[in-house]
């Protein structure tokens, strides 16, 4: 398997182009960057309101085919809004536009891509409660967007575990299965050491500060918990996390993070080389930004 980026590692790599800059502007745009300048684009946007009739009325006969294919467009959402009671079963989404794509190429640091990406979802969504929403419909969401924008092939790369072949794939995005919620959104499981039952909820948007490292995840877990045996008190629930087993503490932890809801990354497929039956946790690659 190629090495694996995260989505803001790959939201900082435009993709190919056949347009370079000359050594000189190169230099000339290091040299400005040095001083805390910004030079002009080489390329600025056309004002299209300061353009003839005839112009105008060119531009909307070359854009008319692409003009229906940004649309918005309506998808049910793996949690079907029962997690909160102001959330929506469904919305809508559209394909990022030449500005989302400005936008998604200009991360400058680390730090912004996280505030990239969501600045991306909510101008590409309608109806979207975005602090509430499950994170397994944020990577919904987000794969969705990059099959609306980029097409529904998605290309990587699988080391067989048999042989160790590589093995290149084509992934077709809208074939993924996706788990959706039924029932009511109550999440419980039987601890094995302590034998008790806790309910958990599934992370959203505003708990996701708490996944970014191991570390956070076990300091804030107990804020993940809902009740222990009906105990809902805090200091309940942040002493018992506090004093338990490694072994309940893994089912607990294992339980939150690894839900069975949203769309499903496993990708099996059969070995070039030995035929064996393969396995592969769908990666994110340099091809998830950009036509496969």
């Amino acid at each position: 398997m190629t090495n694996e980026k995260s989505i803001i590692d790959l939201a900082k790599t435009p993709p190919q182009s056949n347009e370079m800059e000359s050594p000189r502007e190169a230099l000339e745009r290091r040299q400005a960057a040095a001083k805390g300048e910004h030079l002009p684009s080489s390329n600025p946007v056309v004002n299209t309101e300061q353009l003839s009739t005839e112009h105008q009325d060119t531009l909307k006969r070359l854009l008319e085919k692409s003009e229906s294919k940004i649309s918005w467009v309506p998808i049910d959402l793996p949690s079907r809004g029962k997690f909160n009671s102001s959330d929506s079963a469904s919305i809508q989404i559209k394909p990022f536009t030449f500005e989302d794509e400005k936008i998604l190429r200009n991360i400058k640091k680390v730090s912004d891509g996280a505030k990239v990406i969501t600045t991306l979802i909510k101008r590409c969504s309608k109806d979207l409660n975005y602090e509430n929403l499950p994170l397994v419909d944020k990577n919904f969401i987000l794969y969705k967007l990059r099959e609306l924008s980029y097409g529904n092939d998605y290309k990587i790369e699988a080391t067989c575990t048999e042989c160790s072949e590589t093995n290149g794939l084509a992934v077709e995005i809208n074939k993924l299965p996706v788990n959706y919620l039924d029932g009511d959104a109550s999440f419980e499981v039987v601890l094995p050491d302590s034998e008790v039952t806790v309910k958990y909820k599934i992370p959203t948007v505003k708990e996701e500060m708490y996944l970014n490292s191991v570390d956070s995840l076990m300091d804030n877990l107990w804020r993940l918990v809902e009740s222990i045996d009906g105990h809902t008190e805090r200091v309940i629930t942040q002493g018992f996390v506090a004093k338990s087993t490694a072994k309940d503490i893994t089912v607990l932890r294992n339980a939150i993070t690894d839900s069975d809801l949203g769309i499903q990354t496993l990708v099996h497929y059969v070995c070039n080389s030995c035929n064996s039956d393969s396995v592969v946790d769908l990666p994110i690659n340099e091809s998830f930004f950009g036509v496969s």
